[in-house]
């Protein structure tokens, strides 16, 4: 097997799709929650809310030949032995992926770090593996928003104390 560094980055397509490249095969990440307030939203590295996940791998062009694609999600459970840090949760088993997509869904109930491991198969009977490491129940979005709402609030603040100095001393 074969392990390459995960190049993923916002898809510019499918708003928050990520790409990642196996071997010689590039691919398009799609992640999904099913929460009404998340319909019809991609995901890519964070996912906002505990609960049913899915994530959607298909190739960004058709190849010649077979190729098989076995998907496996892990939940990282230890931080002390790199070598044993994910458990696999859920595995898909072997399916073709030349003219579709392939995909992989699990309910998450607890907060944390997670890894998709990607495994592709060729008809040469050649194998590759690639990694790709995503955050769920982790609402990113919204603690942007509350340090910007705290930052705006010291600006706010430091401002009026500083009229309020320059008042008091204008009176003196």
């Amino acid at each position: 097997m074969i392990h390459q560094p995960a190049l993923a980055h916002n898809g510019v397509d499918h708003n928050n799709s990520c790409f990642l490249t196996v071997g010689d095969t590039q691919l398009r990440i799609s992640g999904y929650q099913f929460q009404p307030e998340l319909e019809g939203k991609h995901f890519c590295h964070f996912f906002p809310e505990l609960g049913q996940i899915a994530l959607a791998v298909e190739p960004l062009e058709e190849k010649q030949g077979k190729t098989l694609v076995t998907l496996e999600l892990a939940a990282l459970t230890s931080w002390l032995n790199p070598s044993e840090a994910f458990t696999v949760i859920k595995q898909q088993p072997e399916q073709a992926i030349d003219t579709g997509l392939a995909s992989i869904s699990q309910t998450i109930r607890q907060r944390g770090i997670y890894r998709l491991n990607i495994m592709l198969k060729d008809d040469m009977g050649h194998q590759q593996q690639q990694r790709f490491v995503f955050l769920v129940g982790v609402p990113v979005t919204k603690i942007l928003v509350m340090i910007a709402g705290g930052l705006l609030v010291l600006v706010i603040g430091f401002v009026g104390i500083n009229a309020l100095k320059a008042k008091v001393e204008d009176n003196n």
